[in-house]
């Protein structure tokens, strides 16, 4: 609810005068009352699809590949055949490709950073407010509803021991140092004027997308068939090569992080746990280091 407030204020009272960032109002809200688990996401959902439709953010056919993954999502919950639940979660994995690579028609994602650097030493860096990656997170729910626990948001009780904070906290230090060593980025403190552009784009519609897919999905399932460790791995495995884009050390990078993450997500049972770690890691890296990687 906070990010959403702060969304409202910075885009309606500094943007009034883009009506498109009403599709992402709605689309932050549909994501909230999913990470409820309830059903009320529905709604602002399908606001949202029409807001983008009418605003030309989407065509009528990007609309349609939008639901069409949803829909088979939930017609595959709903399945007892086994080779229709294993067709469905195929389908549904390659649909969440297509989303994430931007294939498909009739989608326009929002530029709102265009080749702006967060210092003189980082590369210029370009970021889309996307319509159609954050559509996986309504897909995935209602696909394997209990990715998101029954209490999500009862932080007064984490189940992590000191050693498992101690590990989260050091994680979130060590890792960035490591990169650093590995010179894939280099030390360069600055809070970018648009930094809250990428905090709530990263926090929102990057961070719940990710760990929604990788860790209360693949990680998920993965620990029904296999030993936990071997799990996490596998699913930070792929979380890493999902970054081939920055090269090899960036997977590596990325592939430890993942890691982290994952085990926030198994000792606490929290997807939200894993997007705030996952978050708090990037925020880092923005604030502290060249971003995303040294000139």
């Amino acid at each position: 609810m906070i990010t959403i407030i702060i969304f409202y204020h910075f885009f309606f009272m500094n943007y009034l005068i883009l009506p498109t960032m009403l599709v992402w109002l709605l689309l932050a809200i549909s994501i909230g009352c999913a990470l409820t688990k309830t059903t009320s996401w529905r709604i602002p959902l399908l606001l949202t699809l029409i807001t983008a439709v009418t605003l030309n953010i989407l065509t009528v056919i990007g609309a349609a590949i939008m639901v069409s993954g949803i829909v088979i999502a939930r017609f595959t919950a709903r399945q007892q055949s086994k080779p229709l639940i294993y067709a469905g979660h195929m389908i549904v994995v390659l649909w969440i490709i297509g989303l994430i690579l931007h294939l498909y028609l009739g989608i326009n994602n929002l530029l709102v950073l265009d080749h702006v650097n967060s210092g003189p030493l980082s590369r210029p860096f370009t970021l889309y407010f996307n319509i159609d990656k954050p559509m996986l997170i309504f897909a995935l729910l209602l696909l394997v509803p209990n990715i998101v626990s029954n209490n999500e948001y009862n932080w007064h009780h984490l189940s992590l021991s000191r050693m498992q904070k101690s590990i989260i906290g050091g994680g979130l230090i060590t890792l960035p140092l490591l990169a650093w060593a590995l010179q894939l980025v280099q030390p360069e403190f600055t809070l970018p004027s648009w930094w809250w552009i990428f905090a709530i784009n990263n926090l929102i519609f990057t961070c719940v997308a990710e760990e929604v897919l990788f860790r209360g999905y693949i990680q998920g399932l993965l620990c029904k068939k296999l030993a936990p460790p071997m799990a996490i791995i596998i699913a930070s495995v792929l979380f890493g090569l999902a970054h081939f884009a920055g090269g090899p050390l960036f997977i590596i990078i990325a592939t430890l992080a993942g890691i982290l993450y994952g085990l926030s997500y198994y000792w606490t049972k929290k997807i939200t746990v894993a997007i705030v770690v996952h978050f708090a890691f990037n925020l880092l890296h923005l604030v502290f280091f060249t971003y995303p990687l040294p000139l």
